[in-house]
């Protein structure tokens, strides 16, 4: 198993504040859902030290379109 390296802590556990995904959820927060870290993947969000952004946040700075990465993440849930 690979350790991240970055030192941004990605490994503690969080406690969900909401039961929806919206564009203000975290990076983090969003992949810890059932299949959202592959979403996350593909959009080439990055989950570990972009952990801290929103998802609108991470989309932009991946160039992935938001409307697009919130469609595939309410596929594996719920969404605002």
């Amino acid at each position: 198993m690979s350790h991240c390296t970055c030192g941004c802590g990605h490994g503690k556990t969080l406690t969900l504040t909401s039961p929806r995904v919206t564009a203000e959820t975290t990076v983090e927060e969003a992949k810890l859902r059932p299949g959202a870290l592959e979403v996350l993947q593909r959009f080439g969000i990055n989950h570990c030290c972009g952990a801290h952004l929103s998802l609108r946040e991470a989309a932009a700075a991946a160039g992935a379109p938001l409307e697009d990465l919130m469609d595939s993440l309410a596929a594996t849930g719920d969404r605002a």
